[in-house]
């Protein structure tokens, strides 16, 4: 009788230890050990990008849903977890005092470099709430975004928002698929379906699939080349300037406008683009400007764009004028040049 006692305590020991494995969810914290995982167990990732010390969001959300039995269950065996989490004490402790040691420095400037990476991987998915969920292909690609509100309580909820966008899900998974297993004008138009079907806030990380268009398709017989020449045109332009740098940006626009594979209306964004930097970075050519603008016009009359060109025309001839007033009979150039 002991001895089936004894067989009896094992046995609800070991089913009380693999219970508590099977409970335990690994949540990544780096993103490139996150897709490794996802590419060998052939999931998708379930990304949290959060704040919790700051946000006033994220707690709530772990402790009603993510550390919940229900969706220790749904998570289990569909995804692969990652956390990125911009943490407020995490920047704290890279600031130091003026008696710091070397090996206090070396550990800040770890992790300054850990919150430097955390910082650039938002900025690639735009995220833009906290926290936000991102379902991931395995590849970095995003198949879905959830940003939190007040009616994400518990797992069902979730999971009824995630089975609502099924079918967008599985259409962006097979044509990623489609985008892996093609090559030629065949890739440019398979990228082209991925880029339509993903959601705009999500195009990010899709920019080294977009460059590779115009080499995949160099006759354009697809006719997507000046699509996707705009496309990185204006991605290299935003990065450029928020980097703070202008070099370049207007004539990336002027040169794909005028020697690139656009149509009227993307033509007439370039030079609208073009002469709008212009202004922006208090460039003082107006003649040029202007004369973009005109080429704006003449490119493609009829777009609806019209009255944006028009006003900034009026806007460019006023300051022209006032320019050319303040100047009197004789330019700048001309009083440097006497």
């Amino acid at each position: 009788m002991r001895k089936a006692i004894a067989v009896l305590f094992l046995a609800a020991l070991q089913l009380a230890f693999f219970s508590s494995c099977k409970k335990k969810l690994v949540w990544h914290d780096d993103f490139d050990a996150a897709l490794k995982a996802a590419e060998a167990q052939d999931r998708h990732v379930f990304a949290l990008f959060s704040g919790e010390d700051w946000d006033g969001r994220t707690e709530d959300f772990r402790a009603n849903v993510l550390e919940s039995n229900e969706f220790q269950e749904f998570a289990r065996d569909g995804y692969v977890l990652l956390n990125v989490d911009l943490s407020e004490a995490e920047r704290a402790n890279v600031l130091l005092g003026e008696d710091a040691g070397s090996k206090e420095k070396e550990q800040a400037a770890q992790l300054q470099s850990t919150i430097d990476a955390k910082a650039d991987l938002m900025r690639r998915y735009g995220v833009s709430s906290y926290p936000s969920i991102y379902i991931l292909s395995k590849e970095g690609y995003v198949l879905s975004i959830i940003h939190y509100d007040e009616g994400l309580v518990s797992t069902s909820v979730l999971r009824e928002i995630l089975e609502e966008q099924g079918p967008s899900i599985a259409g962006i998974s097979s044509a990623i698929v489609r985008v892996l297993n093609s090559s030629g004008v065949q890739k440019a138009t398979a990228i082209d379906a991925l880029y339509e079907a993903t959601p705009e806030a999500g195009r990010k990380p899709l920019s080294t699939l977009i460059r590779e268009v115009p080499s995949l398709d160099p006759s354009d017989a697809s006719g997507l080349v000046g699509k996707y020449e705009f496309i990185t045109a204006y991605e290299e332009a935003l990065e450029h300037i928020s980097e703070g740098q202008r070099d370049g940006v207007v004539e990336s626009f002027v040169n794909i406008a005028e020697n690139g594979h656009l149509g009227p209306a993307q033509k007439l964004e370039a030079y609208y683009n073009a002469a709008y930097l212009m202004a922006l970075f208090g460039d003082s050519d107006y003649d040029r400007m202007y004369e973009l603008l005109q080429k704006a016009q003449e490119v493609d009359p009829e777009n609806a764009r019209m009255e944006d060109i028009e006003h900034l025309m009026a806007m460019v001839s006023k300051f022209r004028d006032i320019m050319q007033q303040d100047e009197g009979p004789f330019s700048a150039k001309d009083m440097k040049d006497n």
